[in-house]
């Protein structure tokens, strides 16, 4: 079996057509170096062979830009592995958007600089979605001995609840999502910037997650009807922890409701405080660093 290069990633990665002209991700060491469209590759040169869970092959290239090859392969197995050894389906973003929160953590968790989650206990509400995660977190610890701590797995559960989907409908949905996501990308960063949150030096990684799960969102808001996810009181407790931040969210949702037509459920209004309290809480952090 040989497969034809479509597009070079980097030295290791590629874009390429299989005999049937399904389209797949070829990884190996030094696999697509010197390599260019249209090129062969045997396949017994190939590493690793994932489906393009990306819409945009260049989301993966992004990736790869700060992703050591190993971590990105690991996590892309297991969220393979978790959807079918679980019967879980999940939208495609969920491989970058996952990859990248993992991939922070464990540098965090390296630096010695664990924070706390702001996620209230998930096991009992969701214990497939949390027992997934431990399956995740799990494969970490026994294939890259990387052992992340216990709360970690809220927060991958999170992902997994955030990213269930009816795989009939996905792609048409993602499809009508690009100017959408466009608009509202704007919205956000406007109204965040009325509150003094910009992008900087030290909120640069938590800034850049909230936009790519922004990107997203538009993914569930055209869902008809959109999935409830969250527990009444998981959204209450949330709520009542972070009244400011849920307030700025409100405001977002008004105006996305005025200029589109369009309106956050209670889940997604929750899922953007969570991001945008990481925001404030490094403004926060950065305004005594200067009074010092």
């Amino acid at each position: 079996m040989t497969f034809r290069l479509v597009q070079v990633l980097n030295n290791n990665v590629g874009l390429a057509s299989k005999e049937d002209n399904s389209q797949v991700v070829i990884m190996g060491k030094g696999l697509t170096f010197q390599k260019k469209k249209g090129d062969t590759i045997k396949a017994s040169a190939v590493q690793k062979v994932f489906k393009l869970h990306e819409e945009n092959p260049s989301d993966l290239t992004s990736l790869l830009s700060t992703i050591p090859l190993d971590f990105l392969t690991v996590s892309y197995s297991l969220i393979d592995e978790a959807q079918e050894k679980y019967d879980y389906s999940v939208e495609p973003y969920i491989y970058t958007t996952l990859t990248t929160h993992l991939y922070e953590s464990a540098k965090r968790l390296t630096n010695g600089k664990l924070i706390e989650t702001y996620l209230p206990d998930l096991e009992k509400d969701y214990p497939l979605p949390y027992e997934i995660a431990g399956y995740v977190l799990d494969g970490f610890a026994t294939r890259l001995n990387i052992n992340f701590p216990k709360q970690e797995q809220k927060s991958v559960a999170l992902h997994f609840l955030n990213a269930r989907t009816d795989i009939h409908t996905q792609n048409q949905v993602q499809r009508k999502a690009v100017n959408k996501n466009k608009q509202i990308l704007a919205i956000v960063e406007n109204e965040l910037n009325n509150h003094q949150i910009y992008r900087n030096r030290d909120n640069a990684n938590d800034y850049e997650r909230l936009l790519v799960h922004l990107k997203y969102f538009i993914n569930r808001i055209n869902q008809k009807p959109v999935p409830k996810v969250l527990s009444e009181t998981i959204i209450k407790e949330i709520i009542k922890d972070y009244p400011q931040t849920f307030a700025i969210v409100q405001k977002i949702n008004e105006q996305i409701k005025q200029k589109m037509g369009l309106e956050f459920t209670n889940d997604e209004q929750v899922y953007l405080t969570i991001h945008i309290q990481r925001l404030i809480r490094e403004e926060e952090k950065d305004d005594k660093h200067n009074e010092k």
